[in-house]
C-alpha cells in the first residue's frame, strides 16, 4: 500500500472514530477549557521562582518567601483541582462515544450475512468489540487530552522565554526540528509494528476461545499437550511482535534525554556567561532552567503518546473494519412486510456456492404445496441444509429466486419472513439462562402455561419437572448440563412456541434414542398437522409419511416422489434402503 492509500486509511479512521463523539460538544469545550487554564496554571511556578529569587533573595528580603511558596502552593492545588475536572469530562466524553461504537460494532455484526461469520473467527470479532474499543477509549480520554496539553505546554513555554531571553530560547528553539524528525520517524515505524501486534492478540484469542469451547474434544482425544504446544507457540509470536515493537520504543526515551541534556548543558553554560555580564537576571535563568525542566514532560511523553496513539489507531483501523462490512443479506429499498402465510414454497431454477466459482446447488426447482410435507435426502455434503438455509436469507441464491406465497423472499422485510419460519437445527443452541428462558426466547412474553402447553407437545415437560428448580433450571453455557436430546427437544418447544406455518427439520431426531425418537415423532406427526415442513432427514423411517421426497445429489435434485414410489425406482434413495436395511413400504 503505497503513502497515500495509508493516509487516506488513516484519516478515514480518523474520521469514523471522531464521528463517534458528536453530540458531546459541551463535554468536549469544558475540556478543552479545563486544559487551557491547566497549562497556564502550570507556567506560573517557574516565573514565581523567577520573582523570587530577583526580588527576595539576592536582595536578602526573606520575609516576602512565605507569600512566594504559599501562592505556589495555591496555585499547584488550583491545577489539581483542574486536572481532575478534565480528566474526569475527558473520559466521561470518551466512554460515551466508545459506548456507541461498542453499541453499532454489536447492532451491526447481528445484521451481518452468515457468510461473513463463516470467514471470521469469534474470538477475533471478540477481540475488535473489546479490547480494539478499550483501546480506543483509552486514547480517547487520556492521550487526545495529554496531547493539546503538551502542545499548549510548549508553545506557552516559547512565548515566556522568548519574552525573557530570545538568545536562551533560540537554543531550545534549534532543537525542535530534531525532535520533530524524531517523533515522525517513531511513528511511522510503531505503527505497522503494533498492527501486527493487533492481530497477533487477535489471534491468540481466538486460539483461546476455540480450544476452551472445544475442551470436550480436546479431552477426549487426549490432545491437552497438543493444544498448550499451539497456544504457547501462539503466544511467544505475540510476545516477539511485542518486543520488536518494544526495540522501537526503547530508543525513544534515551535520544529524548541526550537532547534535552544538551539543551540544559548549554543554557547553563550560556545562560550564565549572561549572567555574569549582567544582561540576564539571576532568577531569569534559574525560572529558564525552570522551564527547560518543564518541557522536558511533554517532549518525553510524546513517544508514549505516540504509542498509544498507534496503537489506538492499529485498533480502530480493526473496527472500522467491522462497520464498513457489507450487509449483504437485508432489506430491498422497496421490501413489503410478509403477510401471514398459507405456506406454498416454490424454487425456481436456483444456483448457490459459498465461494465464487463453487457450486454447491446447481438448478434447483420445486413446488411445496400448503400443509405439504417434504423430505430432504441425499448423501452428505449433496447440499441438503444450504438448500433449506436459503429458505430464510441466511444466504440468497447466486441466481434464480425462492417464492412463499408468490412472495418472492428478496422482496420483503427479513423480519416478517423469519418470524413465520420455524427452524431446528441439527446443532441446537441454547443460552446460558433457565429452561424457561430458552423456551421462551422467539417470544419473551409468553405466559407459564404457553411454556408449558410447547414443552409437553416437545416431550420435555416430565423431564423438566423432575429437576429440583424445574423450569426455572440454569442450562449452562451452550446448554451443557443437558444432554443432545434433551437440547434438541428444549429447541423444539422453543420453535412451537412461536407457532410458525412453516418449518424446516434438520436431523430433527439426531442423538436421541429410539424410545426418545419415537416420542418425538409422535409429537412431530401432530406438529405437522396444517403446516409446511421440510425435513431433511438420514434415517428414512422418519421421511416415510412425508407427502414427498427430494433425492438431492451434487447439488441436483435427481429424484422426486413419495416413499413407495422411489422405492420401486432405481436409484439413490432405493440403494439407501437396501444399505439401511429400512426397506418396505
Amino acid at each position: 500500500m503505497d503513502s497515500r492509500k495509508k493516509n487516506g486509511s488513516v484519516w478515514k479512521t480518523i474520521r469514523k472514530l471522531g464521528s463517534y463523539l458528536r453530540g458531546q460538544e459541551k463535554i468536549i469545550a469544558g475540556v478543552t477549557a479545563l486544559v487551557i487554564l491547566s497549562t497556564v496554571l502550570g507556567l506560573i511556578p517557574p516565573w514565581l521562582l523567577r520573582y523570587g529569587v530577583d526580588n527576595f533573595i539576592l536582595k536578602a528580603h526573606p520575609e516576602g518567601l512565605w507569600m512566594l511558596a504559599l501562592g505556589m502552593v495555591l496555585v499547584i492545588l488550583f491545577q489539581a483541582l483542574v486536572d481532575f475536572g478534565k480528566r474526569y469530562l475527558a473520559e466521561k466524553a470518551a466512554q460515551g462515544g466508545v459506548h456507541r461504537l461498542r453499541s453499532d460494532v454489536y447492532s451491526h455484526l447481528t445484521r451481518l450475512s452468515f457468510g461473513f461469520f463463516d470467514r471470521s473467527r469469534t474470538g477475533d470479532l471478540m477481540s475488535r468489540i473489546t479490547a480494539d474499543s478499550e483501546r480506543v477509549r483509552g486514547f480517547l480520554s487520556f492521550a487526545v487530552m495529554n496531547m493539546a496539553g503538551n502542545i499548549l505546554t510548549i508553545l506557552g513555554v516559547l512565548v515566556v522565554l522568548f519574552s525573557w531571553s530570545p538568545r536562551l530560547a533560540l537554543l531550545y528553539l534549534l532543537m525542535l526540528p530534531l525532535m520533530f524528525h524524531a517523533m515522525t520517524g517513531y511513528a511511522f515505524k510503531v505503527r505497522p509494528s503494533l498492527q501486527k501486534s493487533r492481530r497477533s492478540l487477535a489471534r491468540l484469542t481466538s486460539l483461546l476461545q476455540e480450544s476452551l469451547a472445544g475442551t470436550l474434544v480436546v479431552k477426549l482425544f487426549g490432545n491437552e499437550e497438543r493444544e498448550e504446544n499451539r497456544f504457547r507457540e501462539e503466544n511467544a509470536n505475540y510476545v516477539g511482535v511485542n518486543l520488536r515493537a518494544a526495540r522501537i520504543t526503547a530508543v525513544w526515551m534515551p535520544y529524548v534525554n541526550f537532547l534535552l541534556g544538551i539543551v540544559t548543558a548549554l543554557v547553563i553554560w550560556y545562560g550564565g556567561r549572561l549572567v555574569v555580564a549582567e544582561i540576564l537576571s539571576m532568577g531569569s535563568l534559574v525560572g529558564f532552567t525552570g522551564y527547560v525542566a518543564m518541557l522536558m514532560r511533554p517532549i518525553r511523553q510524546t513517544g508514549m503518546l505516540i504509542n498509544s496513539g498507534s496503537q489506538a489507531l492499529a485498533a480502530g483501523e480493526r473496527i472500522v473494519e467491522v462497520l464498513e462490512e457489507e450487509m449483504k443479506i437485508a432489506d430491498a429499498p422497496d421490501a413489503v412486510e410478509l403477510p401471514p402465510i398459507g405456506g406454498q414454497v416454490e424454487y425456481r431454477g436456483v444456483h448457490f456456492g459459498y465461494e465464487q466459482g463453487e457450486q454447491i446447488l446447481q438448478d434447483i426447482s420445486f413446488k411445496v404445496n400448503p400443509g405439504e410435507t417434504v423430505a430432504i435426502v441425499g448423501p452428505t455434503g449433496a447440499g441438503k441444509t444450504t438448500l433449506v438455509h436459503l429458505l430464510p436469507r441466511f444466504y440468497d441464491p447466486d441466481q434464480g429466486q425462492i417464492f412463499i406465497d408468490d412472495y418472492n423472499i428478496k422482496k420483503v422485510k427479513l423480519k416478517s419472513l423469519r418470524g413465520q419460519i420455524g427452524v431446528l437445527m441439527q446443532d441446537t443452541f441454547l443460552f446460558s439462562a433457565s429452561i424457561a428462558e430458552n423456551i421462551a426466547y422467539g417470544r419473551p412474553d409468553a405466559t407459564g402455561e404457553e411454556i408449558i402447553r410447547c414443552a409437553r407437545r416437545a416431550e420435555i415437560h416430565d423431564f423438566i419437572q423432575s429437576l429440583p428448580r424445574g423450569y426455572e433450571t440454569p442450562v449452562g453455557e451452550r446448554g451443557v448440563t443437558l444432554s443432545g436430546g434433551q437440547q434438541q427437544r428444549v429447541a423444539m418447544a422453543r420453535m412451537l412456541l412461536t407457532d410458525p406455518r412453516l418449518l424446516i427439520l434438520d436431523e430433527p431426531t439426531s442423538g436421541m434414542d429410539t424410545a426418545t425418537e419415537e416420542r418425538i415423532q409422535r409429537a412431530l406427526n401432530s406438529l405437522f398437522q396444517n403446516r409446511t415442513v421440510l425435513v431433511i432427514a438420514h434415517r428414512l423411517w422418519t421421511v416415510r409419511q412425508a407427502d414427498r421426497i427430494l433425492v438431492l445429489e451434487k447439488g441436483r435434485i435427481v429424484q422426486s416422489g413419495t416413499h413407495s414410489e422411489l422405492s420401486r425406482s432405481p436409484g439413490y434413495y432405493r440403494h439407501l434402503q437396501e444399505l439401511t436395511g429400512e426397506g418396505g413400504s
